[in-house]
């Protein structure tokens, strides 16, 4: 029996280091890797379809927010994986921005900021001209931004989040018409609703806690066939599954975790697959003898 029929429980890619060191296995084991969900999916759609528009008056923008650990950050690397710059994306690109503290400490850094993410650092300026910016948009076929951690807008100081939501509302009007994206936690609702008619642009979307037994199956079952184990491991069992949930309270991140230290053990202990016992065990983190 070849590689490929032994290691049927595995996906293709990573195969190939099933038979590789403990240590390579578990370094792949913890890599970031993205599994696809059904709330994903809708916003990735949701994104497709913003691209695919034509340049509108009033381009639509998209807000996704959420609790820590909810994959937000997750989703906000897979949208720019898709449709930034280094995308395959034929129809136009997104460019991308994480705010950061510095961008609170004045209008003219996240402006200047902003203006290099969109232009790809060909102009760093904000109060460049319009006429400049649009042209170089459209030299880099920019559809829209994305902002992940739009929250931290807030610290800047009142008069600065006026001026900074103010040129992003500009940005999605004319003569732009650039699509926006903005990702951060609840509080990212009240940036955005700071301008009243700028919110209304916005389709909002929550990622919330996961209540579903059967969208918690499916994706721990999928996410598993990225480990490189030698045993298949039977994770859909209910208790097993119910158990996750609860420890778990729906957070997405400490469900990855936990099925990451699960699968670590597994490698470290022999067992070659992931069993209740692991799972209990997932709930802390694994250490090398």
């Amino acid at each position: 029996m070849g590689d490929a029929e032994k290691y049927s429980h595995v996906i293709p890619s990573r195969r190939i280091i099933v038979d590789a060191e403990d240590s390579i296995r578990i370094r792949a084991i913890n890599e970031d890797i993205w599994v696809e969900y059904p709330q994903a999916a809708k916003i990735l759609g949701y994104v497709k379809y913003m691209m695919q528009l034509p340049e509108k008056h009033q381009s639509p923008c998209l807000l996704i927010s959420s609790e820590g650990g909810m994959g937000k950050s997750a989703i906000y690397q897979r949208i720019v994986k898709l449709y930034g710059s280094g995308g395959n994306y034929n129809e136009g690109m997104l460019a991308s921005m994480t705010i950061r503290a510095k961008h609170a400490t004045g209008h003219k850094t996240f402006s200047d900021e902003l203006v290099g993410a969109l232009t790809g650092n060909m102009y760093r300026n904000g109060k460049i001209e319009d006429g400049i910016i649009a042209a170089a948009l459209s030299a880099r076929k920019v559809r829209g931004i994305a902002l992940d951690e739009v929250n931290d807008m807030l610290h800047a100081n009142r008069s600065d989040q006026a001026k900074n939501m103010k040129l992003l509302k500009e940005l999605s009007g004319s003569p732009y018409h650039l699509i926006v994206i903005a990702l951060g936690t609840m509080d990212c609702h009240n940036a955005i609703n700071s301008d009243i008619q700028f919110s209304r642009r916005f389709t909002k979307i929550q990622l919330a806690p996961w209540k579903n037994e059967q969208a918690v199956r499916s994706f721990i079952e999928s996410y598993a066939m990225t480990f490189p184990l030698k045993s298949p491991s039977k994770l859909g069992k209910p208790a097993l599954v119910q158990y996750l949930m609860k420890e778990s309270d729906g957070v997405l991140d400490k469900i990855v975790k936990t099925l990451c230290n699960a699968a670590s053990w597994a490698v470290l202990e022999g067992r070659e697959e992931i069993n209740f016992e692991l799972i209990k065990k997932g709930r802390d983190m694994p250490f090398a003898k």
